[in-house]
């Protein structure tokens, strides 16, 4: 299992404030209208999954990462190689000829 390291508390607010700003609903049961459940013990948000757009929050969050030093420091690799994964993703539905069987 990685090794992931412990978000220091001073980015915590900046990230509750992401979780807000992506909220699909008004009213939320679950979250309480906070726009995440908790922190684990790593000091990471845990998100609403019913009422928070989980892709426009870690599209954020990784821009976020990216412009600071510190966490780029703790958090790049990470990232780097979900996007590595991404662009084989993308070769690989490029891939074949959609028609591979030759016209009459």
């Amino acid at each position: 299992m990685d090794d992931v390291p412990k978000l220091p508390d001073q980015y915590v607010p900046i990230a509750k404030e992401m979780a807000l700003k992506h909220r699909t609903k008004k009213k939320c049961k679950t979250c309480y209208d906070r726009g995440y459940q908790g922190i684990n013990q790593l000091n990471l948000l845990i998100t609403c999954h019913k009422c928070v757009d989980l892709d426009a929050v870690v599209e954020e969050w990784r821009e976020f990462v990216k412009d600071t030093p510190e966490l780029v420091e703790m958090y790049g690799d990470y990232f780097e190689a979900q996007e590595e994964d991404g662009e084989e993703g993308e070769e690989a539905k490029a891939g074949p000829d959609p028609k591979p069987y030759p016209q009459p």
